[in-house]
C-alpha cells in the first residue's frame, strides 16, 4: 500500500538584500592606490588592465544593477581576475528572487560597495550567534568569497573613478 502525502511547495521568494547604509562609499576595504587595486585583482599585464578598463567604463558601483554586476563578475572570472566564489557573489547581486528561486529586480540599482560590506559584516555576526558555524568549511568559503567580493568591488571602483588611462605601476608577468 502506497500512501501519497501532498505537501504545499515552499516558496523560494526573497526580497532584495536590505542595505542599512546605502550611502556608504568608504569602508575598511576602500582602495586608495593603483598598486593596491592591481594587487587585489592580480593584474599581470597591460592587456588585462585594458580589458578591465573597457569592462568597467562608465560603471558606478554605488549605483549598479544585478545584471551589470553579473556581467562584470562573469567577465572578471573569464579573465581569471577573481575566483568562482567571488564571481558568484557578483552574480547573485541583490539576491531578490521569485517563488521559484529565479532572480528578480535585476535592473534595480543599488550600492554594491555598501551591500557587499554589510554582507561580510552580517556573516561575521552570524559567527557570534553560532560559534560552531565558524569551524565549518562552508562558512570559511562564504567568508572568503565575501571578503574577495569586497576587495574586488573596491578595486574596481578605484579604477572606474580613476582618470588614468594606463597602469603606472610595475606589472610583473
Amino acid at each position: 500500500m502506497n500512501v501519497l502525502i501532498r505537501m504545499p511547495v515552499l516558496s523560494m521568494q526573497a526580497d532584495a538584500y536590505f542595505i542599512k547604509n546605502p550611502r556608504e562609499i568608504k569602508n575598511a576595504h576602500t582602495v586608495t592606490s593603483a598598486e593596491n587595486a592591481a594587487d587585489i585583482l592580480s593584474l599581470t599585464s597591460e592587456y588585462l588592465f585594458g580589458e578591465l578598463k573597457e569592462l568597467i567604463r562608465g560603471s558606478d558601483f554605488t549605483s549598479i544593477s544585478t545584471n551589470e554586476l553579473a556581467r562584470i563578475g562573469s567577465r572578471l572570472r573569464e579573465l581569471d581576475l577573481i575566483d568562482g566564489h567571488v564571481a558568484s557573489v557578483f552574480i547573485s547581486g541583490n539576491m531578490a528572487t521569485d517563488k521559484y528561486g529565479h532572480q528578480t529586480e535585476k535592473d534595480v540599482k543599488y550600492n554594491a560597495i555598501a551591500m557587499f560590506n554589510q554582507m561580510l559584516d552580517d556573516n561575521k555576526a552570524n559567527v557570534r550567534s553560532w560559534p560552531l558555524y565558524a569551524h565549518q568549511e562552508s562558512f570559511k568559503v562564504v567568508t572568503r568569497a565575501l571578503l574577495g567580493a569586497n576587495q574586488a568591488i573596491n578595486a574596481l571602483s578605484y579604477f572606474a573613478t580613476s582618470a588614468r588611462n594606463d597602469l603606472s605601476v610595475s606589472i610583473q608577468a
